[in-house]
C-alpha cells in the first residue's frame, strides 16, 4: 500500500506534457478497444482507466474537458456506424447509459480524492516548514542564551573579585588601592548595565509603538562625549580621531545616537588591533530625508583597519542573534545584538545604517548611518575648537559606557 501511495503521488509531480501523453495514449487505446466492441454490453467499461488516468493527474477543468472529448468522439462514431442519431439511441442499452453515468461518478470521486491528497500534502510541507523554522529559532535562542550567560558571567567575575578582595584585606589596603577596586567594580556594574539595557532595546524597539522624542543635536558634541566615556581599563590604547564639523547638526534622540555610536565604535575597538586608528566622520549627505523634513542627511561614519567583515556575511549582519562564524569560535565576546539594536534605534530617528568592507584583512570596515539634518537651528556646537583632532581613549578617570555588541 504503501509503495502504490509513493506511485500515485510520484505521477502526480510529472510534468505537464507527460501527463498529457499518458493519458492521450491510454484514451486511443481504449477508444480503439470501444469501436472493435462496441455493441457489446461491457464496451463503456473500456474507459474505467483513461477516466482514472484524467480525474487523478489532472484538475477538474481539465478532466471535463476531456470527458467531453472522449463523450463527443463515441458519439461521432456511433452516429456515423448507425447512419442516425435516432438510429444509435435506438440501440443503446440501459446498462450502457448506467455505466457512463458511473464512470463520471468515478471520475469525480477520483478527482476529490486527488484534491484531498494535495491539500494533505501542501499542509505536510507546511509543518515541515514551521519545524524546521522552529528548530532553527531553537538553536538561535540556545545560542543566545549561551552568549548572554557568557555575557553577565565576566561582569560578574569582575565584581565578585574586587569585593572579595576589599573585604579579605580589609584594613590592609591603602585608600588608593580601595578607590581603585572600587572603581573597577563599578565599571563592570556598568557594563553589566549596558549589557542588560542592549537586550531590553532589542524587545522594546520592536514593539514600542509611540512617538520617540527628538531634538537638536551637535553632531560633534556627541562624538565626543561618547569617546570620552569609554570603559579606561583596557590597556591598549586606540587613537580615534575625529573629522567632525561644528556646524553640522541632526535632529535626533540623543539617548538613541549615543547608543548607536557606543555599539558601533565598540565593535572597532574589539577588532582592530592595538594602536590602530579609529577614525570618526561626519558630513552632509544627501539631499532629502523624507517628505515631511525636506533637509539633507547627515552622515556619520566609524572606520576601523581591523579583519573587515566577509561580504557574503553583509546582508544578514544587521539580523537578531547574528555572529559572524569566526567570532562565535573565536574569543571575541558577543551577544549578536548591538548591530540589530542600532539598526531599530537609527531607522526610528529616520536614518538608515549600512556597512562597507572588502574583507581584505588589514582593509577594515566602515559603518555609515544618516540622522535627519537641521538646517536653521539656535544650538550650537560646545566643542567647535576640537574638530578635527586625534583624541586618545582616556585613562582610568573616565567612566566607562563600553559593550560588547557583536
Amino acid at each position: 500500500m504503501r509503495y502504490s501511495n509513493d506511485f500515485l503521488r510520484l505521477i502526480l509531480n510529472l510534468s505537464y506534457a507527460v501527463r498529457t501523453i499518458i493519458v492521450a495514449s491510454a484514451v486511443m487505446l481504449c477508444l480503439i478497444l470501444y469501436m472493435y466492441h462496441h455493441d457489446t454490453y461491457y464496451s463503456a467499461s473500456f474507459f474505467i482507466i483513461p477516466i482514472a488516468l484524467v480525474s487523478w493527474l489532472f484538475p477538474r477543468r481539465e478532466f471535463f474537458i476531456y470527458i467531453g472529448v472522449i463523450s463527443l468522439i463515441v458519439v461521432i462514431y456511433n452516429i456515423a456506424i448507425s447512419n442516425s442519431l435516432v438510429g444509435w439511441l435506438s440501440i443503446s442499452t440501459t446498462s450502457s447509459l448506467v455505466t457512463a453515468i458511473s464512470l463520471f461518478v468515478e471520475g469525480l470521486l477520483i478527482g476529490s480524492l486527488r484534491e484531498q491528497v494535495l491539500l494533505s500534502d501542501e499542509a505536510s510541507h507546511h509543518v515541515a516548514d514551521l519545524l524546521k523554522q522552529q528548530q532553527q529559532l531553537s538553536q538561535i535562542r540556545d545560542q543566545f542564551i549561551l552568549n548572554v550567560n557568557h555575557e553577565l558571567r565576566t561582569p560578574l567575575t569582575a565584581v565578585y573579585g574586587y569585593l572579595e578582595l576589599l573585604l579579605e584585606y580589609s584594613g590592609k589596603l591603602d585608600s588608593a588601592t580601595q578607590a581603585t577596586f572600587l572603581k573597577n567594580a563599578m565599571y563592570s556594574c556598568e557594563e553589566l548595565q549596558l549589557l542588560v539595557s542592549n537586550v531590553l532595546d532589542t524587545i522594546q524597539v520592536g514593539n514600542d509603538k509611540d512617538a520617540i522624542y527628538l531634538e537638536d543635536l551637535p553632531v560633534v558634541d556627541v562624538i565626543y562625549e561618547v569617546v570620552e566615556h569609554f570603559d579606561p581599563r583596557n590597556q591598549r590604547e586606540y587613537p580615534v580621531e575625529i573629522h567632525v564639523p561644528p556646524h553640522l547638526i541632526v535632529r535626533a534622540n540623543g539617548q538613541y545616537f549615543r547608543q548607536v555610536l557606543r555599539n558601533l565604535l565598540s565593535n572597532a575597538f574589539k577588532y582592530v588591533p592595538s594602536d590602530t586608528l579609529v577614525s570618526i566622520e561626519a558630513s552632509l549627505y544627501g539631499d532629502v530625508v523624507q517628505a515631511n523634513h525636506p533637509s539633507p542627511e547627515v552622515c556619520i561614519s566609524v572606520k576601523d583597519v581591523g579583519p573587515g567583515i566577509p561580504p557574503e556575511d553583509i546582508p544578514r549582519l544587521f539580523g537578531q542573534f547574528v555572529r559572524l562564524k569566526r567570532d562565535v569560535s573565536g574569543n571575541v565576546r558577543g551577544t549578536g545584538l548591538g548591530l540589530y539594536v542600532s539598526k531599530q534605534l537609527v531607522e526610528a530617528m529616520g536614518g538608515r545604517i549600512w556597512v562597507e568592507s572588502t574583507g581584505i584583512d588589514g582593509e577594515g570596515s566602515c559603518f555609515r548611518f544618516t540622522l535627519p539634518c537641521v538646517i536653521r537651528t539656535k544650538v550650537k556646537a560646545k566643542t567647535i575648537n576640537r574638530a578635527p583632532e586625534i583624541l586618545p581613549l582616556p585613562k582610568s578617570e573616565s567612566q566607562p559606557q563600553s559593550q560588547d555588541v557583536r
